[in-house]
């Protein structure tokens, strides 16, 4: 079984998307973001989800949406881009390591998906810009994307 979530900062002010480029565009972009954790599990998925959140969220500062809509759904576009299977994701191995280590646990974790989601704000053609945004964000030898 299949449980998305996607874990946003709360009360996130866009910023300047300019600084995610090399060089700036000036088009008038601002951008949030955010991660988008895909679980592969078998078991109790009420029990899925509260490890989930437990492990993922501070209470304080962010959010957790379950899921597969995305929580913004005003931007031009967004784009989700994480590491490719069999590249070195740390934070994916954390989180897996913290499974394995615990007991008692209603289910079983078989695999786990990152991405981070950059949400694109302002007015333009969609895939000229974001086709800029891949160029410069992503490193096609260790990372997979997808825009939306």
């Amino acid at each position: 079984m299949k449980f998305e979530c996607e874990v946003i900062r709360k009360n996130q002010h866009a910023s300047d998307a300019d600084a995610l480029l090399y060089t700036p565009m000036k088009a008038g972009l601002t951008a949030k973001h955010s991660r988008v954790y895909v679980f592969d599990y078998d078991g109790n998925s009420a029990a899925l989800e509260k490890f989930a959140h437990d492990v993922l969220v501070d209470e304080v500062s962010q959010e957790l949406k379950a899921g597969t809509d995305p929580v913004l759904s005003d931007a031009l576009f967004h784009l989700d881009y994480g590491m490719k299977a069999g590249a070195l994701d740390l934070e994916k191995e954390a989180i897996m390591n913290y499974f394995k280590g615990r007991t008692g646990d209603d289910f079983t974790l078989n695999q786990l998906t990152i991405s981070q989601r950059v949400y694109l704000f302002g007015e333009g053609d969609a895939s000229t810009l974001s086709a800029r945004f891949v160029k410069d964000i992503v490193n096609p030898a260790v990372h997979r994307f997808q825009v939306v």
